[in-house]
């Protein structure tokens, strides 16, 4: 095991800090500790205080044919460790200091197909479903947060849904439209497999599971429904749940669990919300905590505002056409 040598007895102290007093969830702790779990393997004959920056450029060099977003990932959590070491006192100064993150690509948010909202909101059969699609594509929640979304979280009077993003961050999101339209039909329906209303302990996509139900006339086995509204369903779970939506829609093939990730969804409504509101609200709106995070996803342009763009630049030149103005000098 790695925690057997020098550096991964640190690490487990590091672990430990991250979780109790910064607060880290277990999904960010799990990521983190393959990290610092490989660097500790690689540089096992070696004390912390002895560690040099080459080393460590050759642990990140381990991930040297990874993307560059995932190099990015990596060479942070090298960086958060050892400025951790170096602030707890435990080496002088930290030689990951000098280590810079590598340029990842930019690349345009990739999008749902542009038919996939009114065909996954029209073939919805239950109400809870379409509550949980509109959570997607006109809210913008991640999969972890929609998977962790209790009836209590919505607030019907008051138009709203709070949600809570990586690190537990707490973000409120106003409900407007439709979807406000929805959580009243929802909150007044029987849950399916349930047979009663929403209790505000229940979780929105609760998990449920085929159980032996006896045996039909002919002694054939019959297998029920068995639901438990009250347990938080698994990753897993939400993503089987997002492919059946869209296998019923049509825009993915019956069996196919791959190809229009979930997260698509939180991609088209950041990019369309950039378009009306502007990146601030997009920003807030994501629960993103730095700006530039919200800029380098969705602050370019893309296809669509040169479409817009250049159909303006049509209307303006059929305006002048009689006239042959010069177009004036575009703002800078």
């Amino acid at each position: 095991s790695y925690r057997s040598t020098p550096l991964g007895q640190l690490v487990g102290r590091y672990l430990r800090w991250f979780r109790n007093e910064y607060g880290a969830t277990e999904s960010t702790l799990r990521d983190y500790e393959a990290v610092l779990a490989r660097m500790s393997l690689t540089l096992a004959d070696k004390e912390p205080i002895d560690v040099s920056v080459d080393d460590l450029r050759d642990v990140i060099d381990l991930w040297g044919e990874r993307s560059p977003r995932t190099r990015q990932k990596v060479t942070s959590v090298v960086r958060a460790f050892w400025s951790w070491a170096e602030e707890q006192g435990h080496i002088a100064i930290s030689p990951a200091a000098r280590i810079r993150r590598p340029r990842a690509e930019k690349r345009v948010a990739p999008l749902l197909p542009a038919d996939a909202r009114p065909r996954l909101l029209t073939i919805a059969k239950h109400p809870r479903d379409r509550l949980a699609l509109f959570c997607l594509l006109v809210l913008g929640v991640r999969r972890g947060e929609l998977a962790g979304i209790q009836i209590r979280d919505f607030d019907a009077l008051r138009c709203s849904l709070r949600v809570y993003g990586k690190g537990r961050k707490e973000r409120v999101l106003p409900l407007r439209g439709p979807v406000l339209a929805e959580l009243r039909l929802f909150l007044s329906t029987d849950l399916p497999h349930v047979g009663r209303p929403p209790e505000p302990d229940d979780y929105l996509l609760y998990p449920t599971k085929k159980v032996y139900d006896g045996r039909g006339p002919e002694g054939q086995q019959k297998l029920g429904v068995r639901a438990y509204p009250k347990k938080r369903p698994s990753p897993q779970a939400v993503h089987r749940w997002w492919y059946r939506q869209l296998q019923a829609a049509g825009l993915v093939g019956r069996g196919i669990t791959h190809g229009l990730n979930m997260h698509l969804a939180r991609h088209t409504f950041a990019t369309e919300l950039r378009r009306v509101a502007g990146i601030d609200a997009a920003s807030q709106a994501l629960g993103h905590a730095d700006l530039n995070t919200t800029l380098g996803i969705y602050g370019h342009r893309d296809e669509t505002d040169l479409e817009v763009a250049m159909e303006a630049y049509a209307r303006w030149l059929e305006q002048q056409r009689e006239d042959e103005i010069v177009p004036p000098e575009a703002d800078r």
